[in-house]
């Protein structure tokens, strides 16, 4: 390891490596990609299950949508019923949100079928968030949302479901053991040795920790462009505020004053 490189800015990247854990969105899909050993250990747990086969893992799969905003799971995964599930691990309260998971449903529905497929076709998916805080805030391990017939509370049936795995319970059950395993940045302290040898392959190979390296480096210049670019948003919004404001511009009087270019006008609109 000491080998890789004399860089100081890369030794900064192992040393930040070194503590990331299963919470970290970019380690995780790192992690999990075609790793179908832990993905089926993970996926049991959660479920409650010890039957499921996954047969098929994507990390970073994207979705794309033309007439609207395209979607990036961390981890899709597919098992032998042909059932789906989109895996997020959020860090921050503010990326489990409900809508947000409305819409993960929705995406996994829109790339399934073509023009005049039946809707039989759609398969029963699952968007899990494991959420490093107590997001929905009632004191659970686990939350299993369904779509219900309010009247007569019965279950809607439609075969979405959303799940969100509380990452504060760190208790000695099988789900509570798997949280403390997400939070542990040690390999030699996981409880499962599955979980461990991988950790360990991915922290302690040069040619992985090389590649973890290029990989958090890319993300974070990715994270670094999109600050910029909310960064400048921003700022052209104050701009046109200003002058509706201060010289009672028209919305399209001050866009056009600050020269947005017409194609982003609807963009603006919609945020003032």
């Amino acid at each position: 390891m000491n080998n890789i490189t004399n860089n100081p800015h890369w030794q900064e990247l192992i040393e930040k490596i070194q503590q990331m854990t299963l919470m970290d969105d970019v380690f995780f899909n790192s992690f999990m990609d075609n790793n179908f050993g832990a993905m089926e250990y993970i996926l049991n747990i959660i479920m409650n299950r010890t039957d499921l086969r996954v047969n098929h893992i994507q990390a970073q799969h994207s979705v794309p949508n033309l007439y609207g905003r395209s979607v990036r799971f961390d981890v899709f995964a597919t098992d032998q019923y042909g059932n789906e599930y989109n895996f997020e691990v959020q860090n921050a309260n503010d990326g489990a949100e409900p809508k947000r998971a409305r819409y993960n449903i929705d995406m996994l529905d829109f790339r399934k079928l073509n023009a005049g497929d039946d809707f039989d076709k759609l398969p029963e998916t699952y968007v899990i968030f494991i959420t490093a805080k107590d997001v929905l805030g009632y004191g659970l391990p686990i939350y299993h949302i369904e779509r219900c017939i309010m009247e007569v509370s019965q279950q809607f049936n439609d075969k979405a479901h959303i799940i969100y795995v509380n990452g504060e319970n760190t208790d000695d059950t099988p789900l509570g053991k798997l949280m403390q395993d997400f939070k542990q940045p040690d390999a030699d302290k996981m409880h499962s040795k599955l979980l461990s040898d991988r950790m360990k392959y991915l922290k302690s190979t040069k040619e992985e920790v090389t590649k973890m390296c290029n990989i958090v480096e890319e993300y974070s210049a990715k994270k670094f462009d999109e600050g910029m670019r909310i960064g400048e948003h921003n700022a052209l919004l104050k701009s046109i505020k200003n002058l509706i404001q201060k010289k009672q511009y028209s919305p399209l009087e001050a866009m056009e004053a600050i020269g947005i270019d017409k194609s982003q006008y609807n963009l603006y609109m919609a945020l003032l």
